[in-house]
């Protein structure tokens, strides 16, 4: 096994987490709110808190299939009705492996991470950052990186990527 092989292995959730801020609106906000603030803050997704309690997420795919592809007023949607919960989290020790297959068991992009020992999170983490991770790490051909960068760009269009 080579030692970027190994790197993989034991990279931390952690270390390649999004650096950008989580960012949390009121649960009793609508739909219009949380896509102006994902759009003001270049973000894919929004956790939804209550009384300063993390209770759900709303991602641009919830309000794309639940608002606009059933023509609903997103002024007028509740993000209540369309917000997935309970959170999936993770612990930000968890290696890279164990949080794509997380993402893969529950059919989910965004993990919310979290230190379990504090019981306080830390950041998220989306399928665009694994992406990322991959695009650094593997000694990829131009072909294989061409073809990483092409599914970042469609899963996530208003993130920057590096490469």
């Amino acid at each position: 096994m080579s030692n970027k092989s190994k790197s993989l292995e034991n990279t931390r959730i952690e270390e390649i987490m999004s650096k950008k801020r989580m960012v949390t609106l009121n649960a009793d906000s609508t739909a219009f709110d949380a896509a102006k603030k994902m759009s003001e803050n270049l973000v894919s997704s929004i956790i939804l808190t209550d009384s300063s309690k993390l209770v759900g997420i709303v991602t641009e795919r919830d309000l794309i299939r639940q608002v606009c592809a059933n023509d609903l007023l997103s002024s007028k949607t509740p993000l209540t009705s369309i917000m997935s919960s309970p959170l999936i989290t993770i612990d930000k020790d968890l290696v890279v492996q164990e949080a794509a297959r997380t993402m893969i068991k529950n059919k989910v992009r965004h993990l919310v991470i979290e230190n379990k020992r504090t019981r306080h999170v830390v950041g998220i983490i989306s399928s665009t950052d694994l992406i990322k991770f991959l695009i650094d790490r593997l000694e990829l051909d131009s072909d294989s990186s061409s073809f990483l960068s092409d599914l970042y760009w469609l899963e996530e269009p208003t993130e920057e990527l590096d490469i």
